[in-house]
């Protein structure tokens, strides 16, 4: 795990992020978001925080006829704390000083599709709402090197 100080300086382990909320986390998805499992058990060990993460609407969704999905592929997801990203939940845990974890690229980043620029612009707008009164978080961005993407960002991070 690496994490950004103050300062600005990327840092092995978990050291830049406050242990005091609201902290929002951003994070880049490595192959088939294995990560995200890495990064929630690792805060919880080393700093004795549960992150609470925030997954795409439409893993929560309802299937036809009132169905729900496959318990394999849903109830995992409230189990380990995660929402759907939407404007009323992230402020809902924000003014309950909690971690929230969010991944702008999504399921696209996860299978090494093409991020869209507006999952960016998502970001800027949350940063924009916040400093307008919205609350006030630390923003703290965070990222793994996991499996094929390790090639591709161990060059630029040969100093630490």
């Amino acid at each position: 795990m690496l994490s950004t100080l103050e300062d600005g300086k990327i840092v092995k382990g978990l050291a830049g992020i406050p242990s005091e909320g609201p902290v929002l986390l951003v994070g880049n998805h490595m192959l088939l978001a294995l990560d995200t499992v890495s990064l929630l058990s690792q805060m919880y060990t080393e700093q004795d925080i549960i992150v609470r993460g925030m997954a795409h609407p439409l893993m929560f969704r309802r299937r036809k006829r009132g169905r729900l999905p496959e318990v394999s592929s849903f109830d995992w997801l409230r189990v380990m704390g995660i929402f759907p990203v939407t404007a009323t939940n992230l402020f809902k845990l924000f003014s309950s000083k909690s971690h929230v974890l969010l991944f702008p690229g999504g399921v696209r980043e996860a299978f090494h599709r093409k991020v869209s620029p507006l999952s960016w612009l998502f970001i800027l707008s949350l940063i924009f709402l916040m400093e307008s009164g919205f609350g006030h978080p630390t923003f703290s961005k965070v990222f793994d090197l996991f499996f094929l993407d390790s090639d591709n960002k161990l060059s630029h991070l040969s100093h630490l």
